[in-house]
């Protein structure tokens, strides 16, 4: 009887203690400004779409509403009516808003009004082209502006966070006259929703501190592009590489950039090749396998895996680039637990050259949370009635980053520009875009249709890039290209808004038209949650459940996210009071282990103490 009452005590006192350590704030800005926390698993949250594609099934793919249901696009009826775009349930966050160009600033036949009431109250009250111009509350310097919203391809987007605890509800207008742009409502909002017992900042027109903090350093880091994300916001020390010099590696062979040893994580890659050939650059092929698998998880042609040759423009994104004095350039985040291997392997019968290869990484502890970086390259020459060119279809847990995209069809027509990118998550289809373009933050095939020459938008433009996407090139007979054929590469990063999976994922793009002879290429980029036994009570993934992860619980109590987090002792992604029970109950076991090590004097004399503290008050 009194040794349940002294643990009862010592629960008691340790749920008091740590209720005292302030929860973490969630502020919207979390995949935007902690660049390490990309490869983390999103456990419990849900990524959807709110799109104005066609329900039925054609290529619609505006005028269409939450409520009223179906096309509405006859005149009089349909015109300046109240519609709802989405109403959601919270807690969540609106991740993307994107519009084409010439829908959002209609010019002298107006523009469309957008409303957003955030846990029931109207908080957002304005129109498509004041905010997505970077005009919305111009009096604020701090919210709705550059970097976050973007003009560029014939698209328009806001990466601006919109967080809501309860709900959110967006309401517009649909119109049938005011001109082409204003009558073709097309759009896309993201958002992703969030475990029942998050606590969110919601969105009130302010930012706090914390909000505030974050989205100076996702500033920090989009102003700072081609330089390594990780780095920006944080003191940087001297890390390890290891890197090849200039050498030919000849056909069939494999050359070893970094084989590394123990746990920890890669933050840069670099591989340079001046002046190669694009059949060099496809011949040559990016491998990285983790912790002694056979399998690669990556093996890609290095053209495909940083979007270099075959005449694509030099640029510069979060995660990917060619243009930088090293060569080409990968930060994703590459987590390792017991080592990696990075190897270029010459797929060719020829030799190859190289002028160097890098690999800056560094070793520590990684959270049972984290995830492994895959990336997945097919290529395919589309058969006649082939509906769709598939990106990514993989089992198992995770959560999808992005793409890079090349398609060519023979003759002029930019048909093919119509297909949407559908994703299904776990057997339910969550996510149903407008087009091939707009899933690329373009618009009205990358500005090549309904022209626009504001906010700083090219007409005709070959190319155009920025941290999140771009367009590498475009080659348009009727405007650019002397060949006759439509050929574009794209590519759209995910940093704002993965899209998590448990059970598996498939990722599509439509072959509008159902043509043959279309050719598609992909690069996916993903992470696979990694498959680590947790030792019950490990709170600090030590090994060992020792008087250590009493403080790891109090340290982080109250936080929320995947199993594993750090405090997380029992599995449940919350550090709550069952955290220092699961400690309690599995004291002293050791990984890999059948013996335990004896519970220190310390545990018995803070349960003591915690005793005479409460006798003392009472």
């Amino acid at each position: 009887m009194r040794k349940d009452v002294i643990k009862s005590v010592f629960y008691f006192s340790c749920f008091i203690l740590g209720l005292q350590t302030a929860h973490a704030e969630f502020t919207g800005y979390e995949n935007l400004s902690d660049w390490n926390s990309l490869s983390t698993a999103r456990t419990g949250i849900i990524a959807g779409l709110a799109s104005s594609y066609d329900r039925a099934g054609g290529n619609a793919d505006y005028n269409q509403y939450e409520s009223p249901t179906g096309l509405l696009n006859t005149y009089p009826d349909d015109d300046n009516i109240e519609t709802t775009v989405v109403t959601l349930t919270g807690p969540g966050v609106l991740t993307r808003f994107w519009m084409p160009h010439a829908c959002a600033d209609a010019g002298a036949n107006g523009v469309i009004p957008v409303k957003i009431f955030i846990d029931g109250q109207l908080l957002i009250n304005t129109d498509t082209n004041l905010m997505l111009q970077g005009d919305y509350l111009a009096s604020d310097t701090s919210l709705f502006k550059s970097p976050l919203v973007q003009t560029l391809i014939g698209g328009q987007v806001s990466y601006e966070p919109i967080a809501f605890q309860n709900s959110l509800r967006i309401e517009t207008k649909n119109y049938t006259s005011g001109g082409w742009g204003k009558t073709h409502h097309y759009y896309q909002y993201g958002y992703q929703l969030l475990p029942a017992e998050t606590q969110v900042s919601a969105y009130n027109g302010n930012l706090t501190t914390a909000q505030t903090t974050a989205r100076q350093q996702t500033v920090a880091m989009i102003n700072a592009v081609g330089s390594n994300p990780a780095d920006i916001n944080t003191t940087v020390g001297t890390k390890p590489v290891s890197s090849l010099t200039a050498q030919e590696i000849s056909g069939g062979a494999v050359t070893t950039i970094a084989n590394l040893s123990g746990s920890g994580r890669i933050g840069r890659l670099n591989v340079k090749m001046d002046g190669a050939s694009d059949a060099s650059l496809d011949g040559l092929r990016l491998r990285v396998r983790y912790d002694g698998q056979e399998e690669n998880a990556i093996d890609v042609p290095v053209s495909h895996f940083f979007g270099a040759g075959h005449n694509r423009a030099a640029y510069k994104s979060m995660p990917l680039g060619t243009d930088s004095d090293k060569g080409f350039y990968c930060y994703w985040p590459m987590p390792f637990r017991e080592g990696a291997i990075v190897e270029l392997y010459n797929s060719t019968g020829s030799n190859i050259s190289i002028d160097s290869a890098e690999v800056e990484y560094e070793y520590g502890e990684i959270a049972d949370s984290e995830g492994y970086l895959h990336a997945v390259f097919s290529e395919e020459t589309t058969i006649a009635g082939q509906t769709y060119h598939q990106i990514l279809n993989v089992e198992g847990q995770g959560h999808y980053v992005g793409n890079m995209l090349y398609l060519k069809k023979n003759g002029t027509s930019k048909n093919i520009l119509e297909g949407d990118d559908i994703i299904t998550v776990d057997g339910n289809r969550t996510i149903y875009g407008t087009g091939l373009e707009d899933a690329y933050n373009g618009g009205y095939y990358y500005n090549h249709v309904l022209t626009n020459s504001s906010d700083g938008d090219v007409p005709y433009p070959t190319s155009g890039t920025l941290p999140y996407h771009g367009l590498l090139n475009m080659e348009d007979m009727t405007k650019e290209s002397v060949d006759p054929y439509l050929r574009t590469d794209q590519y759209r990063w995910r940093i704002a808004d993965p899209v998590p999976f448990n059970d598996g994922i498939d990722v599509i793009i439509e072959n509008y038209g159902n043509g043959g002879n279309v050719l598609f290429g992909s690069t996916a980029f993903y992470y696979a949650t990694a498959d680590v036994e947790l030792l019950a009570g490990d709170a600090n993934r030590d090994g060992v459940v020792s008087a250590g992860d009493y403080a790891s619980v109090q340290a982080n109590f109250g936080n929320l996210g995947p199993a594993g987090i750090p405090g997380d002792a029992n599995g449940d992604g919350v550090v709550s009071a069952g955290d220092y029970a699961a400690v309690q109950a599995n004291f002293g076991h050791v990984a890999g282990s059948s013996t335990n090590i004896p519970e220190p004097t310390t545990i018995m004399l803070l349960s003591m103490g915690c005793i005479a503290i409460v006798r003392h008050r009472k």
